[in-house]
């Protein structure tokens, strides 16, 4: 005999040993119940006992049956009890779709909120060593951080970092000056589209470790210099979108900005950059950045000119920790040799998470806890319920439960067969779950924003998704089939052959109405929420944004996308002013570098005469705008003067502020006439020659902040976006603006055609407070239901099984209003339960939601008071039926019912 069949031959006799132990146990069981039962009948201990043992042929038989178990015979005991619950669902319909139902909501509910949170935080980049990837940046404040870097500055770290980091690489987003993301001009034969760019160094493709789908990526080396390697990769999904995947494209010569470049590839088909959530479209060297203008251009010329992002691919072995601690003596220096990072003590080290936000503050962590914690409450009130629909039907199943045991059925056995129901009902709650939640996915995946960056939103359902469900379904059924299975598998079930099943136990119903007060308590938090978020929407669409947005036509054109030059585009952009501002129903016309809520403003360095900056200090933000701007957008003169034609790059440059930087810069004085220079451009002195009201051009939530605006003449730049304010519809001469445009420069693409009042709706907008307004509604009308439901239940249980003290108590002369009284008790008892432990979960939720309401905080007094009224009244409304029942009952029936 070998070690082997030694070791199996042990294994056997242990289960062996252990089955017979198990079943002796049950033996002792059955006779002790049975014994008992006996000796209600006059019987003494010994007389009752030796009874049972009469019995006790059918047991050994049983026990003869199982002295071979193994663990084929347990894998054989599941399926039967899967295929009993099976059996047993289907012959009770109507409580197999409600429970399966409640269940798919609240497991849907949660599949939905966890496919975009595995999107924002949880799925990784698509690259290799996606956990070593770090970004740098400098501290502008405790919170806040700078994350632009000059190419001298990128150098300098590629060369000092070499113990932490395997490899770097610097990014550029085009378009836009300053590299804060926007598009370029792709032209394939004749036609021009806008492509959202990403400048990269040679290394980019290589340090992630990525091939092609078509063509080639990349080289190391390849756009080291300034116009070097004129060459572009293509994203995947633009290609196949905009050239339906034509391999031909490869090695074609196409135009950006109306520079010749060589298609040399396809990126990977899932690769989006490494920041997803922009998708970028076209991915070209870093020498490649002169087209977007000169001031793309002094990346490479000016060693403070910052613009790019670095990123760093830490050393195996090495954390962000020990990064952050080898490159302090390099942020010190840094702030030593460069200026512009005076008072930004340090260099930081930041994990580049999913999805690859590159960001001074990452709101998403908090946000996917917010919707998380109020999906899991909704899964909690799903559960709940029924949970209590099993206690229920457990209550019913007592005596079937009672004659199995008599039989021989171990309290393990029963336990199974519960809990095999409840999991059943999960996993078909999970499966039509995940079904709803894909569909809610999808529907957020469509979602277009009104926004000129090209935003990914790419909500799938992946193995992350399907894993969690599993494990909530999971979850969901063991917890729901616990307390129905203690009930059905106690040890006394076997008295309950003598039972009557009307008869139950007030610890019974004590637990059942235990489960709807936290019911009702976690649906008055979830509503409290939706409250919150509510109220911040009607607020934020009700605040005073400083300009109106009605009646105005937003379209965005960039000459230089075409390869136009600097005195070519302004002379389009006087020749488009003049003749859209004699269309019909045109009332003025101008052009902004950005319109109020649109992309974010540039920040810029405020340096005047007598004033001193605080530390941490927040740089003002700048505009560039032609006359009439302020007028178009009804952006109030308080004092001094418009921009007039006579503003040009031949006169002294002007400026007009905001009221909060006239009240920054120069406090208890007159700001007219007062002069200042900016960071960027200090060799430029700006006098002020007029102030405007503040108008909420960034964000609605934000305080405003010191504004600036600068004649377009005098600082020209080629993106602008055409504003037109109009009589009626602003839509009506969408049209005629495109036949302009067309007439003057047949090949300009034109994009982000929309209406300002669509604009206000977009990301930084009321797109957030729209969206968490719907999701935290949808959840709190579900856990509103699911608590109707769960009183309703719990109600109606409760006089059935008072049916016959109810007729008892009638019989004796008891008036419909004392019975009204009599139920009213228990739904006042459980409101006055379950309401103080939801105001208590949903002040504890505050600090979650204080970071995402405007004007109104997480303890909005009259948001609670008027969320409670309804709970409360809509709770009796849904006790009210069973209650009416109640007063209406017979008594002379209900003596009668069992």
């Amino acid at each position: 005999m070998t070690l082997k069949d030694l070791l199996a031959g042990l294994r056997t006799l242990f289960r062996k040993d252990r089955a017979e132990q198990e079943l002796d146990a049950e033996v002792r069981d059955y006779l002790e119940a049975a014994a008992a039962d006996k000796m209600r009948s006059g019987m003494d201990r010994r007389q009752a006992l030796r009874a049972a043992r009469l019995d006790m042929g059918a047991v050994d038989a049983v026990k003869e049956s199982v002295r071979d178990v193994g663990w084929e015979h347990v894998v054989e005991s599941a399926w039967q009890d899967l295929r009993y619950a099976a059996r047993s669902l289907r012959r009770n319909p109507g409580f197999t779709l409600t429970a399966a139902l409640t269940l798919a909501l609240g497991i849907g509910a949660n599949t939905a909120i966890f496919s975009v949170v595995s999107f924002l935080v949880l799925r990784p980049l698509p690259v290799a060593h996606h956990e070593r990837l770090t970004f740098l940046a400098f501290p502008t404040s405790t919170q806040n951080s700078h994350v632009q870097f000059s190419l001298a500055e990128y150098r300098q770290v590629q060369e000092a970092s070499t113990r932490v980091f395997a490899e770097t690489l610097a990014m550029r987003m085009g378009g836009a000056p300053g590299g804060e993301g926007g598009s370029d001009g792709l032209t394939v034969d004749g036609q021009t589209e806008s492509v959202q760019t990403l400048f990269v160094t040679g290394n980019f493709f290589t340090m992630l470790a990525l091939r092609p789908y078509a063509g080639r990526l990349l080289l190391p080396g390849e756009g080291a210099t300034l116009g070097a390697d004129p060459e572009v990769v293509l994203s995947y999904r633009y290609w196949k979108a905009r050239f339906n995947g034509d391999l031909s494209l490869i090695g074609k010569r196409v135009l950006i900005n109306g520079t010749p470049v060589t298609i040399v590839g396809v990126a990977p088909k899932d690769f989006f950059g490494l920041t997803p959530l922009l998708e970028m479209q076209a991915y070209l060297p870093m020498g490649m950045v002169g087209i977007d203008g000169p001031e793309a251009q002094n990346l490479f010329t000016d060693p403070k000119a910052a613009s790019a992002i670095v990123v760093g691919q830490l050393r195996p072995g090495v954390s962000s920790r020990d990064a952050q601690a080898a490159l302090s003596a390099l942020g010190t220096q840094f702030n030593k040799d460069n200026p512009r990072a005076q008072g930004r003590p340090g260099l930081l080290v930041k994990p580049l998470h999913p999805p690859g936000l590159v960001s001074g503050v990452n709101p998403l962590p908090a946000l996917t806890a917010l919707f998380l914690t109020l999906a899991g409450l909704v899964l909690l009130l799903a559960s709940l319920n029924v949970a209590n629909l099993l206690l229920v039907r457990a209550t019913v199943r007592r005596h079937e439960m009672a004659v199995r045991s008599a039989l021989g059925a171990s309290r393990g056995r029963l336990l199974r067969l519960v809990l095999s129901e409840s999991v059943l009902l999960a996993a078909m709650g999970a499966s039509a779950g995940l079904v709803l939640g894909t569909i809610v996915a999808a529907m957020l995946r469509s979602i277009r924003l009104e926004n000129e960056i090209t935003l990914l939103f790419d909500f799938r359902v992946d193995w992350r998704v399907f894993c969690y469900t599993a494990f909530i379904a999971l979850l969901a059924g063991v917890l729901m089939g616990v307390a129905a299975a203690m009930r059905v598998a106690g040890k006394k079930a076997i008295l309950a052959i003598n039972e009557s099943t009307r008869t139950v136990s007030g610890a019974r119903q004590r637990l059942r109405t235990g489960l709807v007060m936290v019911q009702v308590g976690g649906s008055l938090a979830v509503l409290i929420a939706a409250g919150l978020f509510a109220r911040s929407m009607v607020g934020a669409e009700h605040a005073d944004l400083g300009f109106n947005p009605h009646n105005v036509l937003n379209l965005t054109l960039d000459p230089h996308q075409i390869g136009y030059t600097e005195k070519q585009g302004q002379t389009f952009y006087r020749a488009l002013l003049e003749r859209v501002r004699v269309l019909p129903g045109v009332e003025s016309a101008s052009l902004g570098m950005a319109v109020p809520l649109g992309e974010s403003l540039m920040e810029a360095e405020i340096r005047a005469p007598g004033f001193v900056a605080e530390k941490d200090e927040r740089p003002a933000v700048f505009n560039l705008v032609s006359p009439e701007y302020f007028g178009t957008n009804q952006i109030r003169m308080l004092r001094g003067r418009d921009f007039t034609s006579a503003d040009s790059e031949q006169t002294h440059p002007v400026a007009v502020i905001n009221e909060a930087m006239a009240r920054h810069y120069w406090p208890k004085q007159e700001a007219l006439g007062h002069q200042f220079t900016v960071s960027w451009k200090p060799e430029v002195t700006a006098e002020v020659v007029g102030i405007v009201t503040d108008a909420r051009l960034i964000d609605i939530e934000e305080p405003v902040q010191p504004t600036f605006y600068l004649s377009v003449a005098q600082h020209y730049t080629p993106v602008l976006s055409l504003q037109l304010r109009t009589s009626g519809d602003p839509l009506a001469p969408a049209a005629d603006v495109r036949a302009i445009v067309r007439s003057l420069a047949p090949t300009m693409p034109i994009y982000g055609v929309r209406t300002m009042e669509r604009a206000v709706h977009g990301l930084n907008g009321l797109f957030l407070y729209e969206i968490g307004a719907e999701l935290a509604g949808a959840l709190g009308v579900l856990g509103l239901f699911l608590a109707v439901v769960g009183v309703y239940g719990v109600i109606s249980y409760s006089v059935t099984q008072r049916t016959q003290e109810i007729g008892i108590r009638m019989a004796l002369g008891a008036r419909p209003s004392e019975i009204l009284a009599l139920m009213s008790r228990h739904s006042l008892l459980i409101l006055a339960v379950s309401v103080p432990l939801g105001l208590g979960i949903a002040l504890a939720m505050g600090k979650l939601l204080a970071d995402f309401l405007v004007g109104v905080t997480p303890t909005d007094p009259a948001t609670y008071a008027l969320v409670t009224t309804i709970l409360v009244i809509v709770a009796l409304l849904a006790a009210y039926p069973p209650t009416r029942r109640a007063m209406r009952v017979n008594p002379m029936a209900a003596l009668r019912h069992e």
